[in-house]
């Protein structure tokens, strides 16, 4: 059993409170199932909604997925907990304003679950479920959340380049105590490339470069209501990111482990979301 314990940076305008916002203010656009899709790093809708979230999510991986010496298929699983504190405002010149308890303005914590299955030695597909429970602090707002998602990654090399396609559907949604419950489809491609560096490399460990840009379409467009009377929907986004790492080894900080770090970049068509993301691992095993 591989224990690994991320902890994030996390900025989701789509789970939208900030001070001095109430639900109706906000028009009822917390929406907890939609963190999922972003990961971390810092998020606007329309110039007019931004909030960050700081995410801990302790992970237990069991198992090692490939083949064995006779050609038996293996699998591993991997358990999450998430847990997301909301912020109502993240600015570094007032570090003390940033982890004063009363900055933070949305709780939420779930389980998740899933299988990463070899189908070839290339060929891999991972299923993933996840549940959580989510609340804005002080008001009676509360929301239960669900994801399922069905993920395929082919690996392959062309010179020193390891490349990988990736794909994934799925459909999440949430059910809150107040008012009507939602959920939306998804499809996303996206490709990885991983590099070595030789001049970080040693002959014991090699330093990696990892880029990938993929796309995100939602089957059901998002609309996310504004601090304004007026709402923005969001049919896709495209993404692009770097990062290095280590290929055999993650990266250790403290009691943390990252198999990679670096910042990515999320841009819809229309303008409307844009951001700057963190990068920890492959799209594949997020």
């Amino acid at each position: 059993m591989k224990i690994q314990l991320t902890l994030c940076a996390v900025a989701l305008a789509l789970l939208g409170t900030s001070a001095g916002y109430g639900q109706d203010d906000a028009n009822q656009d917390v929406n907890w199932a939609y963190a999922s899709f972003f990961g971390t790093g810092w998020y606007k809708i329309s110039d007019t909604r931004e909030v960050f979230v700081i995410r801990a999510a302790p992970r237990w991986t069991i198992g090692e997925a490939g083949f064995d010496d006779e050609g038996k298929r293996t699998f591993d699983y991997t358990l999450r907990v998430p847990v997301t504190l909301g912020l109502a405002r993240f600015d570094f010149d007032d570090i003390p304003g940033i982890v004063d308890p009363d900055n933070v303005s949305t709780l939420s914590v779930g389980f998740s679950a899933d299988i990463n299955i070899p189908v070839t030695e290339r060929f891999s597909l991972r299923p993933i479920a996840e549940i959580g429970y989510g609340a804005i602090l002080g008001e009676s707002a509360r929301a239960w959340t669900w994801r399922t998602e069905l993920r395929s990654r082919y690996r392959f090399e062309v010179g020193k380049l390891d490349w990988a396609f990736l794909a994934g559907i799925g459909v999440t949604g949430f059910e809150p105590n107040e008012g009507d419950s939602d959920d939306f489809s998804y499809a996303s491609l996206a490709t990885e490339v991983a590099q070595p560096i030789r001049w970080l490399s040693t002959q014991d460990r090699q330093t990696m470069l990892y880029w990938h840009l993929g796309y995100m379409d939602f089957i059901d467009e998002i609309e996310f209501s504004s601090v304004t009377s007026r709402d923005y929907s969001v049919a896709n986004y495209w993404q692009f990111g770097l990062a290095i790492g280590r290929r055999e080894a993650p990266i250790k900080i403290w009691f943390l482990e990252f198999d990679r770090l670096g910042l990515g970049y999320k841009y819809s068509d229309t303008g409307r979301l844009r951001g700057i993301s963190f990068v920890f691992r492959s799209i594949y095993d997020l």
